[in-house]
């Protein structure tokens, strides 16, 4: 019953981890696309390149924990339980190979000391495809904290993961509409 109690806690820990790194990437965007200064932009710059180790720490101990518990409960054949992992490893891919280019582009912006330009850092911050993922990845998280809670059927799993998808798009819309808009209108 204890190991249960500490697997369970490591899961939760897990979770806030990664809610937490979900929140401190939207703020780091936010406040490196109004960074005027180097010595404005560094140090979130750094927090930005921390943040795929932690939460890359945090997906470990959700998946390892999650596993654990999943077969202690016999639910590995539930379809909430594929579902969600199916989501996770979704989640993984949007946050690190999808992103993982405008991402270098950030820190190398941020930390040139020799052609730093404030311009440049903003607009690789305000890259659409960063939001978009960042809020996809926030929307599938927290539906699948309501698979585990609510245990649907696969229909029902799919159906949410596919919604709370497309809403965590469209809340990436304007910045897509920011940048495809002309300079100046």
């Amino acid at each position: 019953m204890i190991v249960r109690s500490v697997v369970l806690f490591v899961h939760l820990v897990g979770m806030l981890v990664l809610f937490g790194g979900l929140g401190f990437e939207w703020l780091t965007l936010r406040i490196l696309r109004r960074s005027a200064t180097q010595e404005q932009a560094l140090p979130w710059v750094g927090v930005y390149a921390a943040l795929p180790r932690a939460m890359g720490f945090a997906v470990g101990l959700i998946l390892i924990s999650g596993i654990y518990l999943a077969a202690r409960a016999d639910a590995y054949d539930s379809a909430w339980v594929r579902v969600s992992f199916g989501a996770m490893v979704f989640m993984a891919i949007l946050g690190g190979p999808a992103v993982r280019s405008r991402t270098r582009a950030i820190r190398r912006a941020g930390g040139d000391d020799h052609d730093w330009n404030s311009a440049t850092l903003q607009r690789h911050a305000a890259d659409p495809l960063l939001s978009a993922s960042l809020f996809i990845r926030m929307a599938v998280g927290l539906a699948i904290i309501y698979l585990i809670i609510s245990k649907p059927s696969l229909t029902e799993s799919l159906l949410l993961i596919g919604v709370t998808f497309a809403l965590g798009a469209a809340m990436s819309l304007p910045q897509w509409r920011a940048q495809s808009s002309p300079v100046g209108v």
